[in-house]
């Protein structure tokens, strides 16, 4: 998504640049003319270093704007920001504040409530509401801009999406795309999937959980019913969601998530954990408690069963959810995100 508001930027703005302050070997380490500041992060003369060139770049770079994204360069973009006079500097919330150590949550609670932002974008209204204990001075700056979504790629025939997966032509793929993090809650899924037949969970990411998920795996039985694929680039993402009957996402915690986004944009069911960002972008109506796929209110390996099966078994329902699954990302372009984003330069200024 950082990247997909860079290219549109750079139709409005050509000299606009792109900052990592991390490189990460990715689909995204080796973008033309971006600036990678440090390899590591895990001492503090490497959060000086990245202090010290993000300094420079913006020093030489003089931009009219600067947008953040992430509590450490929302802080790092603000107070530069402001040190060289940079007109609009808008910090970018992609997660709820409390899954953030203290001190970073400390420094961007002191510098969003005075004045070193001019803004402060939420992705998601639940996201928003997350820092309702905020000062005041903090929640007058936040607005929600939602992520859009990349075009699907429907280039392929399902079959062979799932050739490319080893799956059966007409083989059931659940998928599941996150780190292998406690947080996205992959372990509840691994149990499930004693309940469902004729159906293989792939996961997609890496994580420090990944030795944890292969025991459990191997204790519930489901040798046969779970794939644990590490991460994948952007080409094998794409080949996995065309290949994928249902997309499960059980989070404890997040702001709009970017793969549920994408998910939605093939027209994917979605079965998807009680957490506000999920409920509140995915209600159909607000006086009704339907949505767009099928809302687990239990982290219950039984509940999320049932809620899978229920889908299989029914092909009314499944087509029902692909119809609502296509129309929830219909306005979600990169067009009308970037729109949002440079209104704000307007708005503040």
């Amino acid at each position: 998504m950082i990247v997909t508001l860079y290219e549109e930027m750079k139709k409005h703005y050509p000299d606009s640049k792109i900052v990592f302050l991390k490189k990460i070997e990715s689909q995204y380490s080796s973008i033309e003319g971006a600036y990678y500041l440090q390899k590591h992060l895990s001492s503090p003369l490497h959060y000086i270093s990245v202090y010290k060139k993000l300094d420079k770049i913006v020093r030489e770079e003089s931009p009219n704007a600067l947008i953040s994204f992430l509590p450490l360069a929302n802080i790092l973009s603000g107070v530069i920001g402001r040190k060289y006079g940079v007109k609009t500097r808008i910090a970018s919330q992609r997660n709820p504040p409390q899954i953030y150590g203290k001190v970073v949550r400390f420094l961007d609670r002191f510098i969003g409530s005075r004045g070193y932002y001019t803004a402060n974008v939420c992705n998601s209204e639940a996201g928003m509401q997350a820092f309702s204990n905020y000062p005041n001075n903090y929640k007058k700056l936040l607005s929600v801009i939602n992520n859009c979504v990349e075009p699907a790629d429907f280039s392929f025939k399902v079959e062979d999406a799932k050739a490319k997966m080893g799956s059966a032509p007409k083989g059931i793929v659940l998928t599941c795309v996150g780190r292998l993090h406690d947080q996205k809650n992959h372990a509840v899924l691994v149990k499930a999937m004693k309940y469902i037949d004729d159906a293989v969970l792939y996961c997609a990411g890496d994580g420090p959980l990944r030795g944890s998920l292969t025991e459990l795996i191997k204790k519930e039985g489901v040798e046969n019913k779970v794939v644990l694929l590490g991460d994948l680039n952007r080409e094998e993402v794409r080949i996995l969601l065309r290949a994928t009957d249902i997309f499960v996402i059980p989070s404890k915690y997040e702001g709009l998530s970017n793969s549920l986004i994408e998910a939605l944009s093939y027209g994917l069911p979605v079965v998807f954990s009680n957490i506000p960002s999920f409920t509140s972008f995915l209600r159909l109506n607000a006086d009704n408690e339907q949505y767009v796929g099928v809302l687990v209110k239990e982290n219950e390996e039984s509940k999320w069963a049932e809620a899978i099966n229920g889908i299989l078994s029914n092909q009314q329902k499944l087509q029902t959810c692909k119809s609502l699954s296509f129309d929830k990302v219909a306005e979600l372009t990169a067009e009308k995100m970037t729109t949002k984003f440079i209104d704000l330069f307007y708005e503040k200024n």
